[in-house]
């Protein structure tokens, strides 16, 4: 399969002609670019996500502080014997049932709070590694811009005799080539530019 492949590659190159090289260096940083701006949205959208589940939370925290206490003042009421029988049986399974439920919603309302938030960790983490990313691309290039402006230097050098008397003792040619060359090989020591 992957031989009729490359065939149908060959045979398209041939009637339609070869495709443009591709600045791939543009093409990712288009990509990288769409990538942050995607990102960002939907930070944006996770932390007003954030806000509103935190405001959430609080909400039913409270609400779950409000039963409590009122389940320990009609603890007190029917300890001290105020009530009748039947009705404190009915306000106490009643209260119990209110703060159970209270107690639940809270907690299903951290829970989410704790989910929205580990989304935002997450969206916040890939967002620096896109923008490291990015600046990494930016600087491997810039390191090739020069490297290349280098090699210019010192081709022109080498074939201009004018140029070649001069360069002999042109002592900061020498040492920027020195320096791009320990750039490059502690680059290539670190695991490349990226």
């Amino acid at each position: 399969m992957g031989q009729n492949l490359r065939r149908v590659r060959r045979i398209a190159k041939v009637q339609f002609g070869a495709a443009e090289p591709m600045d791939s260096y543009a093409h990712t940083c288009a990509r990288l670019d769409a990538a942050i701006a995607a990102t960002a949205a939907r930070q944006d959208v996770l932390r007003s996500q954030v806000r509103a589940a935190w405001e959430v939370m609080r909400h039913y925290s409270a609400v779950t502080r409000s039963y409590e206490s009122r389940l320990k003042a009609l603890e007190a009421v029917i300890a001290e014997e105020r009530l009748e029988a039947g009705q404190a049986v009915a306000l106490a399974e009643t209260a119990h049932r209110m703060h159970d439920l209270a107690v639940r919603i809270e907690a299903t309302a951290r829970h989410h709070f704790d989910v929205v938030r580990a989304k935002e960790s997450r969206v916040e983490e890939l967002m620096q590694r896109l923008t490291s990313s990015k600046s990494q691309l930016k600087l491997a290039r810039t390191a090739e811009n020069h490297r290349n402006r280098l090699r210019t230097l010192e081709a022109a050098s080498k074939q201009d005799p004018l140029i070649r008397i001069r360069s002999r003792d042109d002592l900061e040619l020498h040492e920027a080539a020195r320096l791009a060359r320990e750039a490059e090989a502690l680059a290539g020591l670190k695991g490349g530019w990226s």
